[in-house]
Protein backbone atom coordinates (compact mmCIF):
# COMPACT_ATOMS: atom_id res chain seq x y z
CA UNK A 1 0.00 0.00 0.00
CA UNK A 2 1.26 3.43 -0.82
CA UNK A 3 0.16 7.04 -0.98
CA UNK A 4 1.92 10.15 -2.19
CA UNK A 5 3.52 12.15 0.61
CA UNK A 6 4.53 15.75 0.03
CA UNK A 7 7.99 16.61 1.31
CA UNK A 8 10.02 19.81 1.36
CA UNK A 9 12.34 19.89 -1.66
CA UNK A 10 15.16 21.58 0.28
CA UNK A 11 16.17 20.74 3.83
CA UNK A 12 18.64 22.56 6.09
CA UNK A 13 20.00 20.22 8.73
CA UNK A 14 21.83 21.47 11.81
CA UNK A 15 23.57 18.84 13.87
CA UNK A 16 26.31 18.22 16.42
CA UNK A 17 28.93 15.49 16.14
CA UNK A 18 30.30 13.30 18.92
CA UNK A 19 33.02 15.86 19.73
CA UNK A 20 30.47 18.64 20.23
CA UNK A 21 31.24 20.49 16.99
CA UNK A 22 28.22 21.99 15.22
CA UNK A 23 27.51 21.67 11.51
CA UNK A 24 24.90 22.88 9.06
CA UNK A 25 24.24 21.30 5.67
CA UNK A 26 21.67 21.84 2.96
CA UNK A 27 20.16 18.86 1.16
CA UNK A 28 18.03 18.89 -1.98
CA UNK A 29 16.00 16.46 -4.04
CA UNK A 30 16.18 12.77 -3.17
CA UNK A 31 18.63 13.32 -0.29
CA UNK A 32 16.23 15.76 1.39
CA UNK A 33 13.34 13.34 0.84
CA UNK A 34 15.20 10.36 2.30
CA UNK A 35 16.30 12.32 5.38
CA UNK A 36 12.71 13.41 6.06
CA UNK A 37 11.47 9.86 5.54
CA UNK A 38 14.01 8.38 7.96
CA UNK A 39 13.37 11.13 10.52
CA UNK A 40 9.69 10.16 10.43
CA UNK A 41 10.72 6.60 11.37
CA UNK A 42 12.71 7.91 14.35
CA UNK A 43 9.74 10.01 15.50
CA UNK A 44 7.19 7.21 14.99
CA UNK A 45 5.38 9.09 12.22
CA UNK A 46 3.58 6.94 9.64
CA UNK A 47 2.76 7.85 6.05
CA UNK A 48 -0.92 8.01 7.00
CA UNK A 49 -0.05 10.89 9.33
CA UNK A 50 0.88 12.92 6.23
CA UNK A 51 -2.29 12.34 4.20
CA UNK A 52 -5.68 13.99 4.45
CA UNK A 53 -8.44 12.66 6.69
CA UNK A 54 -10.45 11.91 3.55
CA UNK A 55 -7.70 9.70 2.07
CA UNK A 56 -7.21 8.01 5.46
CA UNK A 57 -10.91 7.14 5.52
CA UNK A 58 -10.70 5.71 2.00
CA UNK A 59 -7.89 3.31 2.94
CA UNK A 60 -9.07 2.53 6.48
CA UNK A 61 -10.46 -0.91 5.63
CA UNK A 62 -7.24 -1.87 3.82
CA UNK A 63 -5.15 -0.80 6.82
CA UNK A 64 -7.43 -2.74 9.18
CA UNK A 65 -7.06 -5.87 7.06
CA UNK A 66 -3.27 -5.50 7.01
CA UNK A 67 -3.17 -5.15 10.79
CA UNK A 68 -5.18 -8.39 11.08
CA UNK A 69 -2.89 -10.23 8.66
CA UNK A 70 -5.50 -10.34 5.92
CA UNK A 71 -3.17 -9.42 3.08
CA UNK A 72 -1.93 -11.21 -0.02
CA UNK A 73 1.70 -10.58 -0.92
CA UNK A 74 4.37 -12.43 -2.88
CA UNK A 75 6.74 -12.49 0.10
CA UNK A 76 6.60 -13.96 3.59
CA UNK A 77 5.18 -11.81 6.35
CA UNK A 78 5.38 -12.35 10.08
CA UNK A 79 2.71 -10.90 12.36
CA UNK A 80 3.19 -10.42 16.10
CA UNK A 81 0.28 -11.27 18.31
CA UNK A 82 -0.80 -8.29 20.39
CA UNK A 83 -1.63 -8.47 24.07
Amino acid sequence: MREDVLRKPILVLKYQDETGEYFQETFEGMSARVIQHEYDHIEGILFIDHISAFKRQLIKSKLTNISKGKVNVKYRMKFHKGK
